[in-house]
């Protein structure tokens, strides 16, 4: 394995650090006190957590890289989108850049590019747009949105250009750049003809970023030491795909093609194996699924059959056994104590910590049906049925009072992320109760 090479370039950045965790603020239930922005003696708008309603009739459209590659032509979000909210500020990704926006204006506030041109620039995209959303994570006491690009870095003198995945830092405050990390791609790891070759940004737990470098059939982790910007560790022959607070866990390639597979779990300190699962499977997918837990869905490579399941990440141990008629589901955690599961005309909700199962829809004795899911926060779920936007209580399955107005698939305690009615485009909504 070549050793890992980093370069790191630091970015002076000015200002006090500002914003909240991923996915928002967390604040008591019920409106927030209103407070004035910066600059401004106009109250900004209240917070709700969580909230139940949105105005329509305020929307503001967001960049065009907040849905690339997620909307179908039908008007249906497929793909989580690669957006954070943090306060009253969207961050888009992209391969090539990060955007920071205002969600009272639409207007852009900041943003960052990669030192080196990406490997797949956003302008060759379209439905394999592979950019994740940011993680804001807090940083030696600063609030942070981290990102990751796959560049190519070119040659110079006699040195060879080469692939590396860029860390890249803006300060949630200031929305400036304040610092990026470049790591070298370890040998050996993206096919130079595969044309879907990916790099992001996993995850963050206390200090520690985890980065996964891929292409279609292998792929490798890459642990950051954020506080000393400095890699950690690197494990080769190892596509991670969900980080708990548990560790890394991720698909290991059991044939030169990548199609016999096993799924397997890292520790974040210094990527030692924990465990590997008893069985190999091929068309493996795995999500996390909660704090503690990830969802794995996959195909036996002995018989073939289809499963779907939630596992314990330190342990590898089954908790939830989905069935077969959710393969292939979506699963959201609430940020809270809920995981709800989603696919087809099923949806399942269960501790996250527990396993045990919550509730499940549709339920024919009741005469409810399953709603389509577009989002899970804190304690509720939101999503649509042929009568409109629901909402649902996370923990009962009972239906909200009142009539949401949107069906938002990202939220935070002031916006929701969602279509419009006339499905043609993404528009950020206040919350208004």
């Amino acid at each position: 394995m070549l050793a890992t090479t980093a370069a790191l370039a630091l970015l002076t950045a000015c200002g006090s650090s500002g914003g909240a965790g991923a996915g928002g603020d967390a604040r008591p239930p019920g409106p927030s006190v209103p407070q004035v922005t910066a600059g401004s003696a106009t109250p900004a708008r209240q917070s709700y957590d969580p909230p139940t309603a949105f105005d329509q009739a305020m929307g503001v459209p967001m960049p065009p890289a907040a849905s690339l590659g997620r909307v179908t032509l039908g008007g249906s979000v497929v793909k989580p989108l690669p957006v954070a909210l943090d306060g009253l500020t969207a961050y888009v990704a992209a391969t090539d850049g990060l955007q920071a926006v205002d969600v009272t204006s639409g207007k852009v506030v900041g943003g960052l590019a990669p030192a080196n041109p990406a490997l797949r620039p956003s302008s060759t995209l379209s439905n394999d747009n592979p950019a994740t959303a940011p993680v804001i994570a807090t940083v030696g006491g600063r609030s942070e949105v981290l990102v990751a690009f796959l560049e190519k870095v070119p040659g110079q003198g006699t040195t060879a250009g080469h692939d590396a995945i860029e860390l890249a830092a803006m300060d949630a405050g200031t929305h400036q750049s304040a610092w990026t990390l470049s790591l070298d791609v370890p040998d050996g790891v993206l096919d130079p003809y595969d044309t879907r070759s990916t790099g992001t940004l996993l995850g963050v737990r206390g200090s520690t970023a985890v980065l996964q470098v891929a292409d279609s059939s292998h792929g490798a982790a890459l642990a950051v030491d954020l506080t000393a910007r400095k890699l950690l560790w690197q494990q080769t022959s190892f596509t991670p795909k969900a980080l708990t607070d548990s560790g890394v866990v991720g698909i290991v390639p059991k044939d030169p093609a990548g199609v016999q597979q096993n799924v397997s779990a890292l520790a974040l300190a210094d990527g030692h194996p924990l465990w590997n699962s008893p069985k190999d499977s091929y068309q493996t997918a795995i999500a996390p699924a909660g704090p503690t837990t990830v969802a794995v869905w996959d195909r036996d490579y002995g018989s073939g059959k289809s499963e779907a399941r939630l596992l314990d990440a330190a342990t590898g141990h089954p908790t939830v056994d989905l069935g077969t008629d959710l393969t292939g589901t979506d699963c959201r955690y609430d940020d809270r104590s809920v995981t709800v599961c989603s696919t087809g005309g099923t949806v399942v909700a269960v501790d996250a910590t527990t396993g045990q199962q919550l509730w499940k829809l549709p339920d024919d004795a009741a005469h409810r049906v399953a709603p389509k899911v577009s989002a899970v926060w804190h304690g509720l779920v939101y999503g649509t049925t042929e009568n409109g936007p629901v909402i649902l209580d996370a923990r009962s399955g009972a239906d909200h009072p009142g009539t949401p107005a949107a069906a938002p698939v990202l939220v935070n305690g002031y916006s929701g992320l969602a279509l419009s009615d006339k499905q043609d485009g993404l528009f950020a909504y206040p919350a208004v109760g």
